[in-house]
């Protein structure tokens, strides 16, 4: 049989930005004699039951049984456009008995799916017809193991917290807590993957070894910690990452912090003491200050002497030399490129001055220069005022 495809009228389908109206607009045609007739078959039409992730395809017959021609102006998937697909649209005049076929396709998700074909014509009887799409869910097989289908097993919980939540850094550590991790299934938790997800630039504290929890760790740079966990069932199964935070505070006096870029260049911290003088006891450096105090401020007191925490060698740093307690004056920070150590290029070094716990200074410069004393900064007490000693070495 002959089928004439040859368009008359088309109706345009209105889309928005990202969506389809949904319902076709019918379209007027001229008057002509006789009545036509639009028939699909089969209606509704039925996939059946395709297994999830797998695609069907069905043919569809339209034809044009009425006694004038037939003008098919638009057509698409209506309902079910997510699974079911048109693969070509047709539109145009069909004679009296004369029939196309259509292809329409649909992708399985494993459940029970529905949706429309919608044909939109000059047919008076079924001007928008509304063509049903099915297809069933498809049914677990039982393997006959037992009688019925387990669930499926669930991913374990991580339960994860740090105490305390804030400490004094160097001085003070914490333990990371997961023991409170659970599965949901009721098994048990075979593996506690604790990492340290984010800490200060210049920190090189590292997750203590352990399993549930982690104890003693102490943080060598001031600012804020993020331990993650995550835990693993005996189905293999892991948990969603869970956070818990540290604040690393840098005490209630004068704390002054260093690190740097590349290791193998011995960067030295000092902080010389009012008006005072590099590599003397008015200067606390590694020589003299290193886990013990100069006598500075008023006598017979010691919150009020600098004390060097932590000298590093080999590494990046972090040095630090803290005053719980300052005396008023003016406390200048140099940095030392050591000598003993040489690496050759560029090294940025680092410096951090906090005063009541609040970052009141920091700068980053290149050094690298041997035997290179370079000023950084003079904090005044108890102002906090500072002046930026910006290059020169010494």
């Amino acid at each position: 049989m002959q089928i004439s495809r040859c368009t008359l009228f088309i109706a345009l389908l209105s889309f928005s930005q990202g969506c389809m109206e949904s319902t076709i607009t019918p379209i007027k045609d001229p008057p002509i004699e006789g009545t036509p007739q639009i028939q699909v078959d089969p209606s509704p039409v039925d996939f059946g039951v395709v297994p999830d992730g797998e695609q069907s395809a069905e043919i569809v017959t339209l034809s044009s049984l009425g006694d004038a021609a037939l003008s098919i102006s638009a057509m698409r998937i209506g309902v079910g456009r997510e699974t079911f697909t048109l693969m070509a649209p047709i539109t145009g005049v069909f004679e009296p008995n004369t029939f196309t076929e259509l292809t329409i396709t649909y992708t399985s998700d494993g459940s029970e799916t529905i949706g429309e074909l919608e044909i939109l014509s000059n047919d008076p009887v079924n001007p928008n017809l509304r063509v049903p799409l099915l297809a069933g869910a498809e049914i677990p097989v039982d393997t006959g193991d037992t009688g019925t289908v387990d669930p499926p097993l669930s991913a374990p919980v991580a339960v994860c917290s740090v105490n305390p939540d804030a400490v004094l850094a160097i001085h003070e550590s914490a333990d990371w807590i997961g023991s409170t991790s659970y599965d949901t299934d009721g098994g048990a938790i075979v593996d506690y993957s604790w990492t340290l997800y984010s800490a200060p630039a210049g920190a090189t504290a590292t997750m203590p070894s352990g399993t549930a929890n982690r104890r003693g760790f102490a943080p060598d740079v001031a600012g804020e910690y993020i331990g993650e966990l995550v835990v693993t069932d005996d189905s293999g199964l892991s948990s969603d990452p869970c956070y818990a935070t540290l604040n690393a505070t840098a005490g209630d006096g004068l704390w002054v912090e260093a690190f740097w870029t590349n290791s193998g260049d011995d960067m030295d911290l000092h902080l010389l003491d009012n008006s005072g003088t590099l590599t003397t006891d008015s200067d606390c450096y590694f020589a003299n200050c290193a886990w013990s105090s100069l006598d500075w401020g008023v006598g017979g007191r010691t919150d009020d002497n600098p004390t060097l925490d932590l000298d590093d060698i080999p590494g990046t740093g972090p040095e630090n030399i803290n005053i719980d307690s300052p005396a008023r004056g003016t406390y200048t920070v140099y940095v030392h490129d050591y000598p003993g150590s040489a690496y050759v290029g560029r090294n940025d070094v680092t410096v951090n001055v906090y005063l009541a716990s609040r970052l009141i200074w920091t700068d980053t410069r290149n050094i690298n220069s041997e035997g290179c004393y370079e000023p950084f900064v003079a904090v005044t007490i108890p102002a906090g005022t500072v002046i930026d000693m910006a290059g020169g070495c010494r």
